[in-house]
């Protein structure tokens, strides 16, 4: 009989847990992740200068439309300041990951739950990034002018969609025709604003995007500073008309780069993973700004790296999923999770003491869209402060024996239970044989 009896008492304590919806949760529609090719942090936070290698001050550019709003991470690095292992790290969140074999991404993730996969990729990217798109609209080389973007698409993706990539493909002329600058920036321009009109044409559908633009790379590399400057400045109003289609449509925007540039002295062309240049911090900072849907306004200290920007992205869209043990989500939301485990009973949740929610029932309970701050919880006969500064788990039971030990014991015996049965019936069965 003490087997039915076990049984019964773990049944009546496994069931599922309460959901308390405290406060508004944001749900972007989707996300956009822009990653600027070869724009360093140094030129463009106010928090940094840069420096040539002879120690010559370089200035740097206003870029309203990045630093003026949203989340900003002041310091964020590169593990490896070169663009297709960085592209690799970035959409993996593993710094050992292999470019042409990538293992799980952001895409697969995202793909999981029903988001669309797409790109726009200048100065192309590595196969393995393109094959994990729906569709993408991407350069196979690194020609500034004359070159002419490839559109790919999977099966089923709509034909609208297919005319917008190759109405985009088309106008790639246009933008470039120019020389000298102007053909620079034009070629970013071309990106930012497909990529805007693009991200106009997905309504009504989850979507995550990957967008890279070239010129500033190129412009640090064949310029100088001055150039480099130049071309970084230009970002700013066509990085506007993106991030306003975001803001209008509900997505995420991710601003970063793969790496930055560092100049030899004021005069002379930048590199970045050259030796004398990939252990500098104008090569290796890179900035990161979130914009968009369920994001706090906020400037983020701290060390962070590139492999953090997916596990963030997937926290913002809601996508439960451990690519890798390296990234870890900024803490950028407006609001999170506190999950309550060992409090049989009654639970209350209070802010300042002024009560914001009761949930009874179960003895695990999730509080969902509470804003940063200090909470007070009190359950099972104890009461305790719990500071919420990102997604966390409360543990009232403690270390004394209450009814959540009492269930670990239980299924102890249990599995005790079903071993010495398991062993009797072999022992009969052995006997009759």
């Amino acid at each position: 009989m003490i087997l039915p009896f076990l049984f019964l008492l773990l049944l009546l304590g496994s069931c599922s847990a309460v959901d308390v919806q405290v406060g508004p949760e944001d749900t972007p529609a989707g996300a956009v992740i822009l990653v600027v090719d070869g724009l360093g942090a140094s030129y463009v936070y106010p928090e940094h200068s840069a420096y040539a290698l002879d120690g010559t001050p370089l200035g740097g550019a206003v870029l309203f439309n990045l630093t003026g709003g949203g989340a900003r991470a002041v310091d964020v690095r590169v593990p490896v300041p070169e663009t297709s292992k960085s592209h690799s790290i970035l959409v993996t969140g593993s710094s050992s990951t292999d470019p042409e074999a990538l293992g799980p991404t952001i895409f697969d993730a995202a793909r999981e739950k029903g988001y669309f996969c797409l790109a726009v990729l200048e100065r192309g990217d590595s196969m393995a990034v393109l094959q994990e798109q729906d569709a993408v609209l991407y350069l196979d080389n690194n020609a500034l002018h004359g070159a002419e973007p490839i559109p790919g698409f999977k099966e089923g993706v709509p034909q609208g969609l297919r005319s917008l990539f190759q109405e985009w493909r088309d106008r790639f002329a246009d933008y470039t025709a120019m020389q000298g600058l102007a053909g620079y920036k034009g070629y970013n321009q071309w990106g930012l604003e497909a990529a805007a009109d693009i991200v106009e044409h997905l309504a009504g559908r989850r979507f995550l995007m990957l967008v890279n633009v070239g010129a500033v790379d190129s412009a640090g590399q064949n310029l100088g500073i001055e150039g480099y400057l130049e071309t970084v400045a230009a970002l700013d109003a066509p990085l506007g008309k993106l991030a306003e289609a975001c803001r209008k449509n509900g997505a995420i925007l991710a601003v970063t780069a793969d790496h930055g540039m560092s100049f030899p002295a004021a005069k002379g062309k930048g590199g970045h993973s050259a030796v004398k240049y990939a252990g500098r911090l104008e090569s290796l900072r890179v900035p990161l700004v979130f914009l968009g849907p369920g994001v706090e306004e906020l400037n983020l200290g701290g060390g962070w790296s590139e492999v953090d920007i997916a596990p963030s992205v997937l926290d913002l869209l809601g996508i439960s999923r451990n690519l890798s043990a390296e990234g870890r989500s900024l803490p950028i939301k407006k609001s999170y999770s506190l999950r309550i485990t060992g409090a049989p009973g009654a639970v209350s949740l209070s802010r300042d003491g002024k009560p914001l929610a009761n949930a009874s029932g179960d003895e695990v309970y999730n509080f969902r869209g509470l804003a940063r701050g200090l909470y007070t919880i009190e359950g099972s006969g104890r009461s305790q402060e719990v500071l919420v500064n990102g997604d966390r788990v409360l543990d009232l039971a403690g270390k004394g024996a209450d009814y959540a030990d009492f269930r670990k014991i239980l299924g102890l015996i249990l599995i005790l239970c079903i071993n010495l049965t398991g062993i009797l019936l072999i022992i009969r069965i052995w006997r009759k044989g």
